[in-house]
């Protein structure tokens, strides 16, 4: 065996595609096992052992070869699978990283919002009583002017004055808060 690797190390760098092509035949399963015992994801591993054949091939780097064949075939598989991994924990150290600073936000954002939803219950608190009722069932029960009014025992036209009043009195507290 070894004697008819030295044979294909030969044609391949005297630039033989047929010799590439049994080398691919006769390396790629075995390359592509170790790549997947390496990586654990079967899909990279092949394009990690395909892509390191058409570099071998484009670059003529066969030329370098100096033990077996099969050595150097398997050595360059595991640098490759080595520099996929380093990719791999570089990225995941992006997205940690990243998720701890998107959680980061959204703690903050939490924060903010039970802050902001507690300035606007103490200024809707401050409306007379009249006015947070009529907003309650107009805005946040989403009553019909004319149902509402009746609720409260008031005329549509008062009603609506009483909206009209809390709303501009919820705007003149809240616009410069933040």
């Amino acid at each position: 065996m070894e004697d008819e690797d030295q044979i294909l190390l030969n044609e391949l760098k005297s630039g033989r595609k047929a010799a590439y092509e049994l080398v691919f035949k006769k390396y790629y399963k075995a390359l592509a096992m170790k790549a997947f015992l390496m990586l654990d994801d079967e899909m990279e591993a092949e394009d990690l052992v395909q892509n390191l054949f058409v570099s071998m091939w484009e670059k003529s780097k066969f030329d370098s070869v100096n033990s077996s064949l099969k050595a150097y075939l398997f050595r360059a598989t595991h640098n490759q699978c080595l520099m996929a991994l380093r990719s791999r924990k570089v990225a995941n150290k992006r997205m940690e990283a990243y998720t701890g600073i998107d959680d980061a936000d959204n703690q903050q954002s939490e924060l903010e919002l039970a802050n902001n939803e507690n300035h606007i219950n103490e200024v809707f608190q401050q409306l007379p009583p009249q006015r947070q009722k009529a907003f309650k069932l107009v805005y946040l029960d989403d009553k019909k002017y004319k149902d509402a009014a009746e609720e409260m025992g008031v005329s549509v036209n008062s009603l609506k004055t009483h909206l009209k009043l809390a709303v501009k009195m919820l705007q003149q507290k809240l616009i410069n808060f933040r």
